[in-house]
C-alpha cells in the first residue's frame, strides 16, 4: 500500500471512531501538520456530517472549542499543528479542567526521528498539557498493520468516552505524521468499524446510608447552597426535595436556578452575608447540604467557615471540591440521585418564611434603585427583565459575574454561562461565540479589559455570521481593584487600574460589527429587546470610583430595611 494510502486510512480510522461516539463538531487552528485531519474534516463538513470552523488563532480557537463543548455537554475535536501551536491551547485546557468541560484535543506531530534533535517547529508533545488534561495518548504512526489499526480505533473512541464521562473534562491526543501529508480523498468511511461501548450507571445509595442521612436531616434548621452546575434533571430532584421539605436553596447564578419562581429560590444571600446584620443570627442552619461547583460569592466561604453546621458535601466525582475544607461528610453521590433516593424531612414552621421575608425586602430594595440613570448594577437589573427563557447569557469573570450575582433576579430562568474554573478574563470572547453557535438569542456581559484581552476573536463572530449582542461596561481600567485594599496607593492607576482608552466604535467598525452607545436605562432595555441579526456591541460607559459607592450604598439600604422587618 502506497504512504499516501495508509495516510488515508489512517485518518478515516480516526475520524469514523470519532462520528461512531457522537461527535458533531470540529475547530481546527490550521497550520502545515495538520493537514491530513483539516482536508478530510473539510470534506465531512461539505457533506453535512460533521459542523467545522476554522480559526487562525490557536487561543481564541480553544476557547472557541469550549463554549461549543459547554452548551451541548459533549466532547468537540480541536486540531492543531505541531510546535508552539498547542501551548496557546493551555488556558483553556485549564479551564476546561476545573469546569469539567468535555474537549478532544488532538496536536499534530513531527515524527519521532525528528523529535528532540532541533527540526524546525517540533517540540516535546508528549504529555504536553500535564495533569491539566485527565487522559493522555500518543497515537502510531500511519501503518498497515492490522494491531496498529486496531489500536488507533479503540483509543481514539476511548478518548471521546473518557472526555465525556463524570467528570468531564480535556483529552490529549498527540498524532504524529510524516510527509507526503496529503490523503486521498474523498476518504471512505468503512461502516463496518467496530464501535466501542460505554455506559454509566446510576449511585444507588444503601439503606443504611438513606436512613441515618434521613435521622440526620430531620427535624433540623436547613439550607441548601446549589453551586454552579448545568445538570436540569439535579436541579427538577433538588427543587422537589427542597419543596416538600421547607428548605430554602442558596442559588449561585450558575446553578440555572434563577428565574425559577419558587418561594424556596434565594439570591439574596451575598449581600445578606455583607450587612453583618442581627438577622443573621435567626437564619444560621443546623445542617447545609452543598451541590455543584465553587460558588461565585466569597462571602459564602468566609460564611461556611464560621459555621457550626454540619455540611453534606455531594461530590460525585470524589473531586475534593471544597476549598474551604469544611466538609463534615462527603458523598459520592449526584445531587439528582441524592434528592431523588433520601426522602424528604417534614418541614419546620417558620423556617422557610423567615428566609423569604427577607428575599422579599432585598427584591424591593432592587426594584427601588431601579432608575433611569445607567450603571453597572442597572445593566444587570435590564437583563433581568428583558432576558427571554431562550437567552444564553455569558458573563465575564471579575466585576461581571460578581454582579449578577448580587443583583441578579431575572423574570425569566434563562441558561448563564461563564468560565469559573480558573475564573480568567482571558478567551471570553470566544468562549461566549463558541455557546452562540448553538443558539440563536446570545448575549455577552464583559468590561473593556477582558474585552480587549480577547478582542481578536471576534473575527469567528465576523466570519461565521455569528448572532450575538455584546454589552461592553467601558470603566476604563480594572474595575475589580477599585474594590481591594491596593486601591488606595498612589501608585494604583499604573498598576491596577490600568486605563487603556479603548475606542470600542472602532472596534466595532474593525470587525463590520454593529454598534450603539447606551447612556440610560431605556435605550439599554430597546438595545436588548431587539433581535440580533449578526455581532451587535453595546457600550455602556461607566466610573470605577460611583461603582464602589453605589455597591455599597445597595448593601447599606438592605441592611436598614431587614432591621426593621417582621415577619407578615
Amino acid at each position: 500500500m502506497k504512504q499516501n494510502e495508509t495516510l488515508t486510512t489512517h485518518i478515516s480510522l480516526i475520524l469514523n471512531g470519532l462520528l461512531l461516539q457522537g461527535l458533531t463538531t470540529a475547530v481546527i487552528a490550521p497550520g502545515s501538520r495538520s493537514t491530513p485531519l483539516a482536508l478530510a474534516l473539510a470534506q465531512l463538513a461539505h457533506e453535512q456530517r460533521i459542523e467545522l470552523f476554522v480559526d487562525v488563532d490557536e487561543r481564541s480557537a480553544a476557547f472557541f472549542a469550549l463554549g461549543i463543548a459547554k452548551k451541548i455537554n459533549k466532547p468537540v475535536l480541536l486540531i492543531c499543528t505541531s510546535g508552539t501551536a498547542a501551548a496557546n491551547f493551555y488556558p483553556a485546557i485549564c479551564e476546561a479542567k476545573i469546569s469539567q468541560v468535555p474537549l478532544l484535543i488532538m496536536t499534530t506531530d513531527r515524527p519521532p526521528e525528528l523529535t528532540k534533535v532541533a527540526a524546525p517547529q517540533a517540540l516535546d508533545q508528549d504529555h504536553f498539557f500535564g495533569n491539566q488534561v485527565k487522559s493522555f495518548f500518543e497515537l502510531p504512526l500511519p501503518e498497515t498493520n492490522h494491531d496498529s489499526q486496531n489500536y488507533t480505533n479503540y483509543i481514539v473512541q476511548k478518548s471521546f468516552q473518557i472526555a465525556q464521562n463524570q467528570p468531564a473534562g480535556p483529552v490529549h491526543l498527540n498524532q504524529p505524521f510524516r510527509k507526503p501529508l496529503m490523503p486521498d480523498l474523498p476518504i471512505k468511511l468503512d461502516h463496518n468499524q467496530q464501535k466501542y461501548t460505554s455506559f454509566s450507571s446510576q449511585t444507588t445509595l444503601s439503606s443504611n446510608l438513606i436512613k441515618k442521612v434521613h435521622t440526620n436531616l430531620s427535624n433540623k434548621r436547613g439550607i441548601i447552597l446549589a453551586g454552579p452546575n448545568q445538570n436540569a434533571l439535579s436541579n427538577i430532584a433538588m427543587l422537589e426535595w427542597a419543596k416538600k421539605s421547607g428548605w430554602p436553596i442558596l442559588a449561585d447564578p450558575l446553578s440555572q436556578l434563577r428565574g425559577i419562581s419558587s418561594p424556596n429560590i434565594i439570591t439574596c444571600y451575598d449581600s445578606l452575608l455583607k450587612t453583618n446584620s442581627d438577622k443573621l443570627i435567626a437564619l444560621m442552619p443546623e445542617i447545609i447540604i452543598r451541590t455543584g461547583q465553587t460558588f461565585v460569592a466569597a462571602s459564602l466561604a468566609s460564611f461556611l467557615k464560621k459555621s457550626q453546621a454540619t455540611i453534606y458535601s455531594l461530590d460525585e466525582e470524589n473531586a475534593l471540591n471544597d476549598y474551604t475544607k469544611t466538609t463534615t461528610f462527603s458523598l459520592e453521590t449526584s445531587a439528582e440521585d441524592f434528592f431523588n433516593q433520601i426522602p424528604p424531612v417534614n418541614p419546620l414552621t417558620e423556617w422557610l418564611k423567615e428566609w423569604s421575608v427577607i428575599e422579599k425586602v432585598y427584591t424591593s430594595i432592587n426594584k427601588i434603585n431601579s432608575t433611569d440613570t445607567l450603571n453597572e448594577l442597572e445593566v444587570v437589573r435590564a437583563i433581568a427583565s428583558t432576558g427571554s427563557k431562550k437567552l444564553n447569557l455569558f458573563v465575564s469573570n471579575s466585576m461581571p459575574i460578581r454582579d449578577i450575582d448580587s443583583v441578579l433576579q431575572p423574570l425569566n430562568a434563562f441558561r448563564i454561562f461563564c468560565n469559573r474554573g480558573a475564573n480568567g478574563i482571558d478567551g471570553i470572547v470566544s468562549t461566549a461565540l463558541g455557546v452562540s453557535t448553538k443558539s440563536a438569542e446570545n448575549l455577552l456581559l464583559i468590561g473593556d479589559l477582558a474585552f480587549f484581552h480577547d478582542m481578536n476573536g471576534l473575527m469567528m463572530a465576523k466570519k461565521y455570521r455569528l448572532k450575538i449582542k455584546i454589552i461592553v461596561i467601558n470603566n476604563n481600567g480594572g474595575g475589580i481593584f477599585s474594590f481591594l485594599p491596593q486601591a488606595g496607593s498612589s501608585n494604583f492607576e499604573e498598576v491596577f487600574g490600568t486605563p487603556l482608552d479603548i475606542d470600542i466604535e472602532q472596534v466595532a467598525q474593525l470587525y463590520h460589527a454593529h454598534y450603539s452607545l447606551a447612556e440610560t436605562v431605556t435605550s439599554l432595555k430597546k438595545y436588548l429587546c431587539t433581535p440580533a441579526h449578526s455581532l451587535e456591541i453595546i457600550e455602556v460607559r461607566t466610573d470605577r470610583k460611583d461603582n464602589v459607592a453605589l455597591r455599597q450604598e445597595l448593601i447599606n439600604q438592605f441592611a436598614s430595611h431587614i432591621q426593621t422587618t417582621k415577619e407578615s
